[in-house]
């Protein structure tokens, strides 16, 4: 039988393959060998996310050590090469668009082995961020080229792209947001924290906090401080390092630091919050389709859809729009309509494996 391997790292790849591995999985035309980059002193993904998508048994575990982007991404270079000179897959699927996503595209294309983009034609513009330049070179060496929203199709028809070559899916992401969804719903998470639904807003934060972080650092402080003396701000701690974040937010009154849950926890915190605030863009596709506002301490995003027509608002890091724009939600105006972009229907990776089948 055929194979393909889908490459993934972390939470945010990992939403993006299981998906893809079920579709094929389930039809039985092309065989899928899921690879995870687990990096040292990491567990790995949830045995929870594992059985949700029948993975339990079928993973890959690709390790590597800690260093710098560089050397990373050479030692994962090597272990793909490895892996895929094994396997003899026909297809390389990356999940997402870190360094692992990049070292294993670039691997499969020196190895003459036909690469998938799952999100082809995503940019924000700003090659500052390492994910806008392993987006452009991960779409640069690809064979397919399967887009999530309508600016992909436009940006890599600009860029030069063959038509042929691009194919309108849909969102994988929430694929797995509808696999979860049903779990997440009975999560037990909201009684064991003692929050009501709509009741908290929930702060998703990276560090370093983007340019000039000392100074974000006590724009935020003011700003969370505000939001909480009116709810509940709940902060998991899990994406900050060293556990800094007690130091940084713990001690504002109304502020609760808590570990980052679980995923199937996570979407169900995440779906009740009255808003999310975040710079991140893990799960900003989500929140559109779960209706949940979202304000985006960022200057773009790869996903203007989640903007024209979802829940998402570019704030940046203007503090009186925030706070006007928090206090708006909180008081229980209406803001807007918003709709689900085409084909977030959780039927992608059923589009995507029948054409990766034809193809094979």
């Amino acid at each position: 039988m055929k194979k393909t391997v889908l490459v993934a790292r972390g939470r945010f790849g990992f939403l993006k393959i299981a998906p893809l591995f079920s579709a094929l999985e389930g039809n039985g035309l092309l065989e899928p060998v899921p690879a995870l980059v687990v990096p040292e002193g990491e567990p790995g993904p949830e045995p929870s996310l594992l059985a949700a998508f029948g993975l339990e048994d079928r993973l890959r575990r690709i390790p590597v050590a800690a260093g710098t982007p560089v050397g990373e991404s050479a030692g994962l270079m090597l272990a793909f090469e490895s892996l895929f000179a094994e396997v003899a897959p026909d297809f390389v699927v990356p999940g997402g668009y870190d360094n692992a996503a990049l070292a294993a595209a670039i691997t499969a294309s020196r190895m003459g082995i036909p690469v998938v983009s799952l999100e082809a034609g995503l940019r924000s513009y700003d090659r500052s961020e390492p994910e806008e330049l392993n987006r452009l070179i991960i779409d640069a060496v690809a064979a397919l080229h399967f887009v999530s929203e309508h600016s992909g199709v436009y940006n890599l028809i600009n860029e030069g792209f063959a038509d042929d070559r691009i194919l309108f899916a849909g969102n994988p992401s929430i694929d797995s947001l509808v696999a979860l969804i049903g779990d997440a719903n009975r999560s037990e998470v909201l009684a064991s924290l003692g929050l009501e639904p709509k009741k908290f807003a929930t702060v998703m934060l990276g560090m370093p906090l983007q340019p000039g972080a000392a100074g974000n650092h006590d724009l935020l402080c003011r700003v969370l401080g505000s939001i909480a003396a009116t709810t509940t701000v709940l902060l998991p701690f899990g994406v900050l390092p060293d556990g800094g974040v007690h130091e940084a937010f713990g001690s504002i009154p109304g502020i609760r630091v808590i570990p980052m849950p679980d995923t199937v926890d996570l979407l169900r915190v995440l779906k009740e919050s009255a808003f999310v605030l975040t710079d991140s863009e893990e799960f900003e596709s989500e929140l559109t389709v779960m209706s949940v506002p979202c304000l985006s301490l960022r200057q773009g995003t790869c996903r203007p859809s989640t903007v024209e027509v979802g829940t998402n608002a570019i704030i940046g890091f203007d503090e009186d729009d925030l706070l006007e724009r928090a206090s708006v939600i909180l008081s229980g105006k209406p803001t807007g309509k918003t709709l689900i972009p085409e084909k977030w229907d959780g039927a992608s990776a059923k589009r995507i494996a029948e054409v990766l089948e034809r193809a094979s």
